[in-house]
């Protein structure tokens, strides 16, 4: 027969919410090697970050990365390996908010635009943060579904 103190299970209880919060400080910005989902209809499907811009350590909603494509439809805008610049609309990151809400997402993506900042395709699907607006990204706006 197995038994333990109740010491030991505080203890246990106290490790497994530290893990928790360790999850979760994990899950900050869009770093180097993040995948991402891509939710405009240029042809990729998925890219992973290579660099955030503006000399960042990470990229945030409404900033631009550079990412490389992962995954394409066949016949897009986009090819598999083509290195691309992407505006991140969307972050599993909260965001806090002026008038004291915020906001969060339950995924990593971006839209992918030129050198201009234009975006490539001509649809965005999903929710997203009217924070672009701030940021000079009124055209990504103007073709989302929804703004959250």
């Amino acid at each position: 027969m197995f038994s333990v103190s109740k010491g030991s299970i505080v203890y246990a209880n106290v490790k497994r919410i530290f893990n928790a919060c360790t999850f979760q400080q994990i899950r900050t910005f869009i770093q180097m090697g993040t995948n991402l989902k891509v939710v405009d209809n240029s042809g990729a499907k998925r890219v992973k970050c290579i660099q955030a811009l503006k000399g960042k350590k990470g990229g945030r909603l409404g900033d631009t990365i550079i990412a490389s494509v992962k995954d394409a439809q066949p016949g897009g805008k986009v090819k598999k390996g083509q290195v691309v610049y992407g505006v991140v609309v969307r972050a599993a990151m909260q965001k806090g908010r002026s008038d004291g809400s915020e906001v969060k997402f339950d995924d990593n993506a971006v839209v992918l635009v030129n050198k201009q900042g234009e975006p490539i395709g001509t649809r965005v699907f999903g929710p997203v943060p009217h924070e672009l607006r701030k940021k000079k990204h009124v055209k990504i706006l103007s073709l989302a579904q929804h703004i959250a």
